[in-house]
Formats: C-alpha cells, sequence, structure tokens
C-alpha cells in the first residue's frame, strides 16, 4: 500500500511525499533499563517488501530514562536519488506517538540521522516502537515516467 502525505513547504505550496520502504520497517527500544544496551538495527526495504533500500539503526538500543538515542537511517546509493526525506514515528504505549522528521546529512545524500530523548517517570519500563519512513516526492517524479 502507499501512503501519500501533503505537507506545507513554504507558505502556499505544499509537497506531496509517497512511501518509498515497507510498513514493516521498525526498531524496538527499551525505555527505563539500569544500563546502556547495545545498538539495535534493521534493513529497509521497498514498499513490496522484496528489495533492501537501506538499514536503520538506534544507538543505544536501550537505557535509562532520559537517554539520548542517535537514530541512523542509511539509505543505499542505488536508491538514495529517489529519497528526499525520512521520518520516524515513537509508539511509547500509553504516553502516545509521535513523528520527527531526520535531518539530512550534508555530505552524504543517504545519510539521515535524529537524537531522540527517553522520556517517563522514576522506575518507569517499557519497550519503544520507531517506525521508519522514507519518502519519495511525488513533485520530482515525471508524469511520463521519464
Amino acid at each position: 500500500m502507499l501512503i501519500a502525505v501533503l505537507l506545507a513547504c513554504t507558505e502556499g505550496e505544499e509537497n506531496a511525499y509517497t512511501r518509498f520502504n515497507s510498513e514493516s520497517d521498525q526498531l524496538t527500544i527499551q525505555v527505563g533499563t539500569e544500563e546502556l544496551l547495545e545498538a539495535v538495527s534493521v534493513s529497509l526495504y521497498s514498499t513490496t517488501g522484496t528489495v533492501e533500500i537501506g538499514s536503520a539503526s538506534v544507538d543505544p538500543g536501550g537505557g535509562p530514562i532520559g537517554t539520548i538515542h542517535t537514530l541512523t537511517v542509511e539509505v543505499f546509493d542505488d536508491w538514495e536519488n529517489e529519497v528526499s526525506r525520512v521520518s520516524v514515528r515513537t509508539d511509547s504505549g500509553d504516553r502516545g506517538e509521535d513523528e520527527y522528521d531526520l535531518e539530512a546529512d550534508s555530505a552524504d545524500e543517504g545519510l539521515y540521522l535524529r537524537e531522540l530523548s527517553s522520556v517517563g517517570d522514576e522506575g518507569e519500563s517499557r519497550e519503544d516502537t520507531f517506525s521508519i519512513y522514507v519518502w519519495e516526492d511525488d513533485s520530482t517524479t515525471s508524469d511520463t515516467g521519464e
């Protein structure tokens, strides 16, 4: 299934984006652990789930409340020119969901980063799910398929 999202670029203009990756591209981190955990990673796949288009990782993969987690998404060279935006939806259970855009690296057009801080109450522990969204800008796609 393709999902299109409209976002305001500048006043009066909108860009339409189509999801470029699989809906199952997710990572889970542990929040509220006593120690920092090793990084977790996942391969990213095309919308059909058959072509590997990149990878995502979160470091550390868990830690105490207040831990800063670095989310890194790398889109492989063959696909980086197709991708114009990467975002993440965080699902923290009863704490709700949020969505954030990742920052594109100035020297590597296939590299995107975002730092996220785990929040919670003292003694709270849970699993948070990070759903990775890789987006193609529809305005850069030709109507003729060229």
